[in-house]
């Protein structure tokens, strides 16, 4: 079975936030060999959606370390483009994957609202969408002291770090 471990970084926290950046690492349990799509998103191109920003969010975002706001504001390409190129990047075995996350309630439904906006349809069911938080807690593992891969906030890198985590979680 594949496995995707997405994460985004987004402007706010509601389902129709704008989404600065969208990675997904294709992993095996069984296998340290990854595969990662990564994009930066114009957030202009959003607000035609009714994608909003957060104050709050904003503020949250200067108050975080420099090298996490510079990952995003380079290479920025359309809410459009990065959705289709992640259609392209699950491919045509969908059905056969697992879709992870860290909580049900924020990137998987974000992500499904951005889908839904733009008339596309995600390349994902509920059936296999799952919750890599809920497996963390089951297992004692806590997220704010477990290793870091690279810079909190960077997409790439929380997709790697908590990919290690799941792996450590479910061995």
């Amino acid at each position: 079975m594949n496995n995707i471990m997405l994460d985004i970084e987004t402007l706010g926290t509601a389902a129709n936030s704008i989404i600065l950046s969208l990675a997904a690492v294709k992993f095996e349990f069984a296998s340290d060999k990854t595969e990662v799509y990564s994009v930066n998103i114009d957030p202009k191109t959003s607000k035609k959606y009714g994608m909003i920003s957060n104050e709050a969010t904003i503020q949250w975002w200067r108050e975080q370390k420099p090298e996490a706001l510079r990952a995003f504001m380079t290479n920025q390409i359309s809410i459009e483009d990065a959705l289709d190129g992640f259609t392209e990047f699950v491919g045509p075995k969908w059905k056969d994957t697992v879709f992870w996350c860290n909580g049900a309630s924020f990137d998987m439904p974000i992500l499904d609202w951005s889908y839904n906006a733009t008339g596309r349809t995600p390349p994902w069911k509920y059936w296999n969408q799952r919750d890599a938080r809920t497996i963390y807690a089951l297992c004692d593992i806590d997220m704010r002291t477990y290793p870091r891969v690279g810079t909190y906030h960077n997409a790439v890198d929380d997709c790697l770090t908590q990919i290690a985590a799941l792996k450590e979680a479910l061995a």
